[in-house]
């Protein structure tokens, strides 16, 4: 992995209002730390830049890898995954009447999902309790 400073990486996590630009979640309910990833990966000419890089939870670092591409399983294209840079979140996903299920609302919205395994079972459970304790969605207004 090439070397992100220290001040990069606290202004991406700020801009990130400290939660997962996929999924969403926070560092305090899901007890794992976070990390910087490039959105087009180094290894694809991806560079160190703000511009390149989000803050995302373990999971779906591990998840996204290199890939910038997925298929949408509705129609089985490939499209682009989500970049936290250039998409609106709002404009790709939203949660479900409950607030545990990310859902897509657009090809690259189901890609994301599908690729980052957005809506994986522990993750629901997850959401469920947070929902309960009044945790999530955290954008709710």
């Amino acid at each position: 992995m090439s070397h992100v400073s220290a001040a990069l990486r606290r202004a991406v996590r700020r801009r990130a209002r400290g939660l997962c630009e996929y999924c969403r979640s926070c560092p305090e309910l899901t007890g794992h730390d976070f990390t910087i990833d490039h959105i087009v990966p180094t290894s694809s000419g991806g560079v160190n830049r703000s511009q390149n890089l989000c803050w995302c939870c373990f999971w779906c670092n591990n998840f996204k890898q290199a890939q910038t591409q997925a298929v949408d399983p509705r129609t089985s294209r490939l499209v682009p995954l989500f970049h936290p840079r250039l998409d609106q979140w709002e404009g790709h996903f939203k949660w479900s009447r409950d607030g545990t299920r990310m859902i897509g609302r657009t090809p690259t919205g189901r890609a994301t999902i599908e690729a980052l395994r957005l809506n994986r079972p522990i993750l629901l459970r997850a959401r469920r309790v947070w929902v309960r304790h009044g945790l999530h969605p955290p954008d709710k207004t």
